[in-house]
């Protein structure tokens, strides 16, 4: 389980409701440690309902239906996660081990290399902390630029140039990252939460059935109408699903 102890730092002088934020974010730690996991999974929702959301509060929410062997809202909390952590070591080896007891085994379809190298790299971080490192590096452009206005000697102008440069580059490489992963995490995306559950060919109970999916599998959302839900797998296929039989991220 993961601290969020941050949280309560943020907190510190706030007064009203958000006051009583840090017993409850306590009580669901104490009641994981306790291995009481599924009041700690209620105790996490209770701190979430407060708008208390965070990368850490949805990790361990993953971890307590992992424990609770809910394996599809497990997936649905890590990848909520994922959207304000990025890549992790904790959070992608408990999504891995959560995927491997879904029953479906979604092979993506080929993709250009470079394409997957520039997705993997947008990966290391979520958009928030892209766009972070964007405010960073345009607050050590502005301090250069203010620098090379006043400062004379020739020395430390070329350091000043350098390091100009240099963020400058990391300004639009970050910029572009951003812009990757808000894009991406701004794509509606779901989680299969029934056991088991038809695609179908139309969005209406008599169509033809396409392929069944089970708990866990995660698609795109491509479009809605009332009840129903069109998908896309990452292998290619589509298809119709009742809104009732997963939960977007």
């Amino acid at each position: 389980m993961r601290r969020v102890g941050f949280l309560l730092i943020l907190l510190v002088g706030m007064s009203g409701a958000a006051a009583a934020a840090p017993p409850d974010l306590a009580a669901a730690e104490q009641l994981y440690r306790e291995g009481d996991y599924r009041a700690a999974a209620e105790a996490y929702h209770q701190v979430l309902n407060q708008g208390l959301a965070s990368g850490e509060i949805y990790y361990n929410l993953g971890n307590c239906y992992y424990k609770l062997g809910d394996y599809g809202r497990a997936i649905l909390h890590y990848e909520r996660a994922r959207r304000w952590l990025g890549q992790d070591s904790d959070l992608d080896l408990n999504l891995q081990l959560a995927n491997l007891k879904v029953p479906d085994r979604i092979e993506p379809l080929p993709r250009f290399f470079l394409l997957r190298l520039v997705e993997g790299l947008g990966d290391l971080l979520a958009s928030r902390r892209w766009a972070l490192l964007v405010l960073l590096c345009e607050w050590v452009l502005l301090a250069c630029l203010a620098g090379l206005l006043i400062v004379r000697r020739p020395k430390h102008r070329r350091l000043l140039a350098g390091v100009f440069v240099a963020a400058g580059f990391l300004f639009l490489v970050s910029g572009g990252f951003y812009l990757q992963q808000s894009a991406r995490e701004n794509q509606p995306q779901g989680v299969v939460l029934s056991d088991r559950i038809d695609v179908l060919s139309a969005p209406e109970a008599g169509a033809t059935e396409l392929f069944a999916l089970h708990e866990g599998v995660k698609f795109r959302i491509l479009r809605r109408v009332p009840g129903w839900a069109e998908i896309h797998l990452a292998d290619g296929k589509r298809g119709w699903m009742p809104q009732s039989a997963f939960e977007s991220i």
